[in-house]
């Protein structure tokens, strides 16, 4: 390595999570935008999977050991064929997936939505879920979450109908051909938006758990069950098994969304999404994924957490496994990007170098920015805390006002704060940006010198701060700017901040490259 890392280690969301005590964890388990949980277990090993709609590679696979430390090992859908996400727009792309595991394979099934080129639903599948995948298998048809599972000597194929009812059939995995058609076998149970839905034997009975309610602060987990897989199903006189709504006070909301996982020792635990509000009801860095148990009552319904209530902590389920956990500082060192980087929809291989300059990142600005629905030259990650820092030092030099790079905390296409290096009036220039509801909310302006610039950005629950540091040069307080205006409930939509390094020539490319040296990123406060 060409430099010394200021820190061996840095708390990540992939990895290990705050413990209390000794014998207890914290939720949530994998903070930042991790929505829409799915997990299986193999032996002695649970693998997880959430949404990612227009971020890219799709479909993270997160590994662990005992439910509470998880490492990123890899993604399912990370080739354009797999993912095509052209034109996706905000908070299209790939829907909540299902993962599970079957006679030595990995299969994910999921739904691209908006994507040019998508057919909606598609499998893939592995044998060791760290990849490869294999190539999709497309079904062509448009229903969202669906889900699979393997019982009876068949493949069950389970879905909403976009119409407050459930579709149940098998198909024939290799082909995605159904085996037997899909029939309406139970409906929602009186939320909005019946989704999500998962398909479980357990014992004498088929149980179908779902979310309804939206995905809001009424968000909830309801279940039902049958000892026929077509029904008729009876809902359980404990619904919601899963719901903080009726805790306005509690400090996670729009909690459901949720699979459940059997132990070895026999117990049950349910992962789940919910959100961590700020500022009274504003989330920014997105629906995260939470951990608790699963009790069952002596006729055979299942309840989660407390009273159906997702604490902040719980006692472990199992002895804590911990990873590795990744560095504060990325070198660009390696021949390719840790897989905690992201692009926004399909990226072009000509906007990004690892070997053009040898440890550097290098973003070749093109003429693409946010204001196309394509993918602009930005690397990025998610915000994993609430509160953290992330700093780059960036070697750039403008050539005219058009041209631009540096950092972005993106909300979505027409929510965005950015801390760049621009020309303004003839001079080498430093800005911080709102841009908001689609146009410039502000603009702050400083003149730099040459050279190699730190951007830094920090960050509390309620605000950003935007810093420029030049050598020789006191660093300098760009601004600030609130939290609250990322929020989905500002903003829209489903998706959580990512912050990244971004270069644009605003309608033609850059004239010269902007090569990042080292990127930071270390979490304060979760």
């Amino acid at each position: 390595m060409k430099k010394t890392l200021l820190c061996i280690v840095a708390v990540a969301a992939s990895s290990l999570s705050s413990l209390l005590a000794a014998d207890t964890f914290n939720n949530p388990i994998l903070t930042g935008m991790n929505p829409d949980p799915t997990i299986c277990r193999v032996g002695d090993d649970f693998y997880l999977m959430t949404s990612t709609f227009e971020y890219y590679p799709g479909l993270p696979v997160y590994h662990s050991k005992d439910l509470v430390n998880w490492k990123l090992i890899g993604h399912a859908l990370s080739t354009p064929q797999s993912n095509p996400l052209k034109g996706a727009g905000t908070s299209g792309g790939q829907y909540a997936p299902t993962l599970r595991y079957h006679d030595g394979v990995f299969y994910a099934i999921g739904t691209n939505y908006g994507g040019e080129g998508s057919h909606g639903i598609s499998i893939v599948t592995a044998e060791d879920p760290a990849g490869p995948w294999s190539d999709p298998i497309w079904m062509d048809q448009w229903w969202v979450d669906p889900s699979l599972d393997f019982y009876d000597g068949k493949t069950y194929y389970l879905s909403p109908d976009n119409a407050g009812s459930f579709l149940l059939g098998t198909i024939d995995v290799t082909t995605g051909k159904e085996t037997a058609p899909r029939r309406k076998v139970a409906s929602g149970l009186g939320g909005s938006s019946p989704e999500g839905p998962h398909f479980y034997k357990i014992g004498d009975y088929y149980y179908i758990m779902s979310a309804e309610g939206g995905t809001g602060y009424e968000h909830r987990e309801v279940i039902q069950r049958s000892k026929d897989p077509y029904g008729p199903y009876e809902p359980s006189p404990h619904n919601p098994v899963l719901s903080n709504m009726n805790a306005p006070e509690h400090p996670f909301q729009a909690i459901g969304h949720a699979d459940l996982v059997q132990l070895q020792d026999g117990s049950w635990w349910a992962v789940c999404l919910g959100i961590r509000p700020q500022n009274g009801r504003y989330q920014h860095i997105g629906r995260e994924t939470f951990l608790a148990p699963v009790t069952w009552t002596a006729d055979g319904w299942p309840k989660v957490g407390t009273d159906g209530i997702v604490k902040e902590s719980y006692p472990l389920p199992l002895p804590v496994h911990e990873w590795e956990q990744d560095p504060v500082r990325d070198d660009f060192d390696k021949e390719t990007l840790n897989l905690f980087w992201y692009f926004l929809r399909n990226p072009y291989e000509k906007d990004r170098s690892l070997t053009a300059r040898p440890g550097y990142l290098r973003l070749n600005g093109s003429a693409l920015s946010f204001k196309q629905n394509d993918s602009p030259a930005f690397v990025c990650r998610r915000q994993t805390a609430l509160g953290m820092n992330a700093s780059a030092k960036i070697d750039f030099t403008p050539v005219a006002e058009n041209e631009e790079a540096g950092l972005v905390i993106r909300g979505n296409d027409k929510n965005h704060y950015d801390l760049l290096i621009t020309m303004r009036d003839g001079k080498r220039t430093a800005i911080m940006r709102q841009y908001l509801q689609d146009k410039e909310a502000s603009v702050k302006t400083i003149a730099i010198p040459d050279g190699e610039i730190v951007l830094k950005i920090s960050a509390t629950p309620e605000k950003y701060d935007f810093y420029v540091e030049a050598a020789g040069i006191a660093p300098i307080h760009m601004g600030s700017a609130e939290t609250k205006n990322l929020a989905n409930e500002t903003i829209g939509g489903f998706t959580g901040v990512f912050i990244g390094m971004y270069a644009s020539g605003n309608g033609k490319p850059n004239t010269n490259p902007a090569d990042f040296d080292w990127f930071d990123f270390k979490e304060i406060s979760r």
